[in-house]
């Protein structure tokens, strides 16, 4: 009566507690527990009644004393199934999984087929993480009862945790249609999802289980785990954010977090939640490391490689530490201790993305450019998103002169950040060195090459004045100079000289910009300061000290090989930009010998000997400058530019085989020097191989459509052989290529003279010479056009014929090729046609003038013989004139002709005002008396007219006869007119073109710029 009194109450608790009234339940278990307390003074051994007490007090949550009341039911009945069930039941919640395990394997062993027993026993073994007898046992158990969305929902979590993703999925999947609104079923599913890489799907499945509970750490666990892996970390870090507001202590959660604040550039963040990890759990050895990252991406490099250290003294090795420490060093520019901590890093552990980077980063650092791009592609073959391993791989094919591939390295470095300086920078480099290499590059190649240092200026412009710092200010001046923006590049030195004013790289980078603007007096100050600073900060006392300069220049070279091996030395670039300064001022003496120290301390000199050839050719000394050009094919004989200023030297000393013979060499070794197969052309002209240099410069074409000077020689060659109209066609694409070229438009002109198309010929010639106002051939041949035009469109006797002329002969009567011409050939020239013109015109006084003058200069044969025919044809056709021209012209002896011309007026006059009739006229009476006053006193004029008046009278008519006899003697003009010999001026010079030099010399100039690609932040390695 008792025991049913007592399952009374204990029903009764029951069916509260499952009403929901857990104290209406918690007040009958008590009492319940009362009457089986009561029962067992009286019974002890009543093992249904120890059973029931056992779960009286699990329900009242006292575990340890319902445990020990299945013990008592066991031990007096050990067949007790129920009650050992209810033990195992107690163990698992007491969280001791090993036994509850041996608990229920006690009741499967008396009832395989009890299906509670085989559910526990499957979760006992999940948390034991024993999954595969767990999946087995829960397999068994939903044989018994697949209604069980339990025991699916566990089943899938040990298949998930075997790696079987689709087998938990379908586990998951049977849970939910037996229970929808399974919230860990959906969190399972999501995580099932996400390990298959069905990303989307998981998210859906993830943002379901945290609608159906949000209190969930592990279902925002779960959804950051999803979201990072499509991407969209910002959301993730939110996830993991939540997860932790829930869970403050998860360590691994908040690991999680810092991993996701470094990879979205937020390292000082994520710096705080390692330290903050590291408070909940010191000893854990990944927050160290991470922290040692963090540091490292925040460019703390000492502190991080203090971190490293500390984590590898406090417990065992590992890889990570070793490889941030290595990472750290190369920062520190150890290269030596870097490769050490590198080797240790790879010999621990598997081969890690970043550590690679930073052994290629060391090769390259060192010039072995071949091994570093070795690494960076064995880096990029384990994280094809470390972006600095592309950045490497780029900058290292780069300087092994494969741009294509270099490009193709920092395209994918911007697919992978579209931010990044360093690939927009180095892409920009990329391009203008592709750009040089390829003649006919076209306008893409050129609109891309713009595009990529515009874009980086665009960027860096945006970061903070700190942030960009003296390096980055030196890129931009340099990203300026590369585009031709060189008032820009000074400003942008200038910011950088203020962040490091000891630092000399900013200063002789502007003074080679005012070099680039023809500024060579302030260059060259610049570079005094730079060299005076320079020394200053080797430890000399002040340049001008021999010997303290020898000391301060070899401990900067010693360093400069430790420290700086590959790179171009600052004080060899500030020498030669000093020499080409001081080459541009006509100092010569002093170009060379500052081009020879830059010599001294340079890895190869090949600058400095170009430099030198280029001040020796300025000077004409041709022969020194080969020998410079000499010593650059000796250390490059591969070297294009010098080898073409060898030819160039050739020509110069008019040895034109032997260049043509260097040409061709060259020309087979490279195939595409459009300047040396135009400068071949040339050399075959001058030796009259006519067709050789017609085959060089079409060549010379085809490999760079854009040279003007080859189609010029082929024009020239053309209009030789009479195809004018292949050297118009020629003509008309160098003058659209190049409007401001005179001698494009003078040898075009001469081709429309012989086509007689002389206006156009004269407005050629016109636009010449707006063009080359010096150029004394010009101007005789646009004289010459105008001749031509006069003699062919209007008649001699015209008006119209006369100004054309007297137009020509003005402005070569002000030409300096008359008046100051140091060629005496080209002022012979100019002074036949100023008689030829004058001559025509009729003005034969002025036309002998000229022509004497002419044949007085030493000149050639070919002017003076038809100067001396056209003289003597006027000589010999003399015109009449009036006798007081001759009297009043001006000329040479013009002074004594007009004193004797005063003279005998004078003395006619005299004569005739002494007559006594004289003194009776109105108006010369007073001067007749004046006159008679002087010569005959007291009248006595009269009584002389009276004994010598005839001889007066003959007297006057023979001074008469004296003043016109000049007229007299000039005779008149014979029928028909002069002819005189044709003559053509001189051809302006087709010399190869002086702009060869100077865009030499301009081109040695800009690559003092040693725009070297830029590396990537070393922080970049702290990759979390």
């Amino acid at each position: 009566m008792q025991s049913l009194y007592a399952r009374a109450w204990y029903s009764k608790a029951l069916a509260l507690l499952n009403l929901k009234n857990p104290i209406g339940s918690e007040k009958n278990f008590e009492k319940a527990l009362e009457a089986f307390d009561a029962l067992l003074e009286i019974t002890p051994k009543d093992t249904v009644a120890w059973q029931y007490r056992g779960n009286i007090l699990r329900y009242l949550d006292r575990p340890d004393e319902a445990l020990e009341a299945f013990e008592k039911a066991l031990a007096f009945d050990p067949e007790n199934i129920p009650a050992r069930y209810f033990k195992g039941l107690t163990l698992g919640y007491l969280n001791l999984p090993e036994k509850a395990l041996e608990a229920f394997r006690g009741v499967i062993e008396r009832d395989p087929e009890n299906a509670g027993a085989l559910y526990y026993s499957g979760l006992a073994l999940n948390q034991l993480w024993r999954h595969t007898e767990a999946v087995s046992a829960l397999s068994e158990a939903l044989k018994i009862n697949p209604d069980n969305p339990g025991a699916w929902y566990y089943r899938g979590v040990s298949l998930y945790i075997l790696r079987k993703c689709m087998e938990a999925l379908e586990a998951f999947e049977k849970t939910l249609a037996l229970e929808p609104s399974h919230a860990g079923a959906w969190e399972g599913k999501a995580k099932a999802y996400l390990s298959l890489g069905r990303r989307r799907e998981a998210l859906r499945a993830c943002e379901k289980a945290i609608e159906l509970e949000p209190s969930s750490a592990g279902a925002w666990e779960t959804q950051g785990k999803i979201l990072k892996g499509i991407g969209r970390r910002e959301e993730a870090l939110g996830a993991f954010e939540k997860s932790l507001i829930l869970e403050p202590m998860n360590a691994e959660n908040r690991l999680e977090k810092g991993r996701l604040l470094g990879s979205l550039g937020r390292c000082g963040e994520a710096l705080l939640e390692f330290e903050s990890v590291l408070q909940i759990d010191s000893s854990l050895t990944e927050a160290k490391i991470n922290k040692g990252k963090a540091l490292l991406a925040i460019g703390n490099y000492q502190k991080a490689l203090d971190s490293f250290s500390k984590t590898l003294k406090e417990g065992t090795e590992n890889s990570e530490s070793w490889g941030g420490m290595g990472s750290c060093l190369l920062a520190l520019g150890k290269y030596y201790e870097a490769m050490k901590a590198y080797e240790r890093a790879l010999a621990l552990g598997t081969e890690n993305s970043c550590t690679l980077s930073g052994i290629g980063e060391i090769y390259y650092e060192l010039g072995d450019l071949t091994r570093a791009l070795e690494f960076f592609e064995q880096a990029l073959s384990l994280d094809i998103e470390n972006a600095f391993a592309w950045n490497g791989k780029g900058n290292a094919l780069c300087k092994l002169g494969k741009y294509r591939e270099a490009l193709e390295a920092y395209e994918n470095l911007l697919t992978l950040d579209y931010e990044s300086l360093p690939a927009r920078y180095n892409k920009g480099i990329v391009l203008s060195r592709l750009k040089a290499r390829l003649k006919n590059s076209g306008e893409s190649l050129e609109n891309q090459f713009q595009t990529a240092f515009k874009k980086y200026l665009e960027l860096s412009g945006k970061l903070s004045e700190n942030k960009i710092g003296s390096e980055g200010w030196k890129c931009r001046g340099l990203a300026f100079a590369e585009l031709g923006e060189y008032e820009e590049a000074i400003k942008a030195f200038d910011r950088a000289a203020e962040y490091s004013p000891e630092y000399i790289t900013p200063a002789v980078y502007k003074g080679i910009s005012l070099i680039c603007l023809k500024r060579y007096e302030e260059a060259l100050v610049l570079f005094e300061q730079a060299e005076e600073i320079f020394y200053t900060n080797m430890g000399a006392e002040g340049k001008g000290d021999p010997d303290e300069e020898k000391k301060a220049e070899e401990s900067w070279m010693m360093n400069f090989a430790m420290n700086f091996a590959g790179k171009k030395p600052i004080l060899e670039i500030l020498r030669n930009a000093k020499g080409f300064a001081l080459d541009a001022l006509g100092r010569y003496k002093d170009a060379l010998e500052a081009f020879e120290d830059a010599r001294k301390v340079s890895g190869n000199g090949k600058i400095s000997f170009s430099g030198k050839g280029i001040v020796f050719a300025h000077c004409g000394k041709w022969k020194k400058a080969i020998e410079e050009f000499d010593s650059v094919l000796i250390l490059d004989p591969e070297n294009v530019p010098a080898s073409v200023m060898k030819a160039f030297a050739l020509i110069k000393l008019e040895e034109f085989g032997k260049a043509a013979e260097f040409l061709e060499k060259l020309t087979l070794k490279d195939r595409d020097s459009d300047l040396s197969l135009c400068l071949l052309g040339f050399a075959f002209s001058r030796q009259g191989e006519l067709e050789k240099a017609l085959r060089a410069y079409r060549k010379a074409i085809e490999a760079n459509p854009k040279n003007i000077h080859a189609r010029n020689g082929l024009a020239e060659i053309y209009f030789m052989i009479g195809n004018s109209t292949g050297a118009l066609k020629e003509l008309e694409a160098s003058i659209a290529e190049a409007p401001d070229n005179a001698y494009s438009r003078s040898l075009k002109g001469r081709v429309e003279l012989e086509e007689q198309e002389c206006e156009n010929a004269l407005d050629s010639f016109g636009r010449a010479l707006t063009l080359d106002t010096e150029n004394q051939r010009l101007m005789l041949w646009d004289a010459y056009g105008r001749y031509i035009y006069a003699e062919s469109f209007f008649d001699e006797d015209s008006a119209r014929f006369r100004y054309v002329l007297l137009t020509a002969a003005g402005k070569l009567e002000k030409a300096t090729v008359c008046r100051e011409a140091k060629d005496s050939e080209l002022r012979a020239y100019a002074l036949y046609f100023l008689g030829l013109f004058y001559c025509k015109v009729h003005y034969f006084r002025k036309a002998s003038e000229r022509l004497e003058e002419c044949l007085k200069l030493e000149n050639s044969r070919k002017v003076k013989q038809p100067a001396a025919l056209l003289l003597k044809s006027i000589r010999a056709k003399k015109p009449k004139h009036a006798w007081w021209e001759w009297w009043f012209a001006p000329g040479a002896r013009s002074f004594i002709k007009k004193t004797g011309f005063g003279i005998i007026v004078a003395l006619i006059f005299s004569i005739l005002l002494s007559h006594p009739a004289a003194s009776t006229l109105p108006f010369i009476s007073w001067p007749a008396a004046y006159i008679s006053q002087i010569f005959y006193p007291a009248g006595e004029n009269i009584t002389s007219w009276a004994l010598y008046g005839r001889e007066y009278v003959i007297s006057v008519l023979i001074l008469s006869f004296l003043l016109v006899l000049p007229g007299l003697s000039s005779g008149s003009v014979e029928n028909g007119e002069i002819e005189p010999e044709t003559l053509t001026p001189p051809f302006p010079d087709f010399y190869i073109p002086v702009s060869v030099l100077e865009d030499f010399t301009e081109r040695l100039e800009k690559s003092l710029f040693s725009t070297e690609p830029m590396r990537e932040s070393i922080e970049k390695l702290g990759k979390f």
